[in-house]
């Protein structure tokens, strides 16, 4: 009898301590790299953002990262294209605003169409704007209760270098 509490003990403890299976892990993120492509000679970026790629943040994210995870980091005076495409079940929009619960854009042009209705699923979207002043910006959902619900990542207007796309794990 002791011996086989002795070997159900090991599986029993691990379950105690909330050991997870790979199952139970937080599906992986796609690499932030292939939604940025930079054309250094023209002075743009072409960045594709997804609404609603995955389980991630809810569904409630670009590109599958939520929660300011991710950052796309671009020159003052550089052209910035997006290509938006809506994966998810509900209307979303993708709109470059100041910060949080801002609701119009910090640059002319940096929207899809009707922001505060969004898109349905399915449909795609492109639009561009020139990043003319330094600074933290977001990428939102201004469809109601979507910027509340974490879905925005980050524009970082920087005095020169690179174009840059990172992610961060979120909270």
């Amino acid at each position: 009898m002791h011996r086989r509490l002795a070997l159900l003990a090991p599986p029993l403890l691990l379950a105690a301590c909330g050991s997870s299976s790979p199952k139970a892990q937080a599906p992986a993120k796609p690499p932030a790299a292939q939604f940025l492509h930079v054309h250094a000679r023209r002075h743009a970026v072409d960045l594709t953002l997804i609404a609603g790629d995955g389980a991630g943040n809810n569904g409630f994210n670009f590109d599958g990262y939520g929660r300011g995870e991710l950052t796309v980091s671009v020159p003052r005076g550089w052209r910035v294209s997006v290509h938006f495409r809506n994966a998810g079940s509900e209307r979303s929009s993708c709109v470059v605003v100041d910060g949080p619960d801002a609701t119009t854009t910090a640059f002319p042009s940096a929207s899809t169409p009707s922001p505060s209705t969004g898109l349905e699923q399915g449909a795609s979207a492109t639009f561009s704007f020139t990043a003319s002043r330094t600074g933290s910006y977001r990428f939102a959902s201004t469809v109601a209760g979507q910027e509340l619900a974490r879905m925005w990542d980050v524009l970082e207007v920087t005095k020169g270098g690179r174009p840059s796309i990172s992610a961060r794990r979120g909270p």
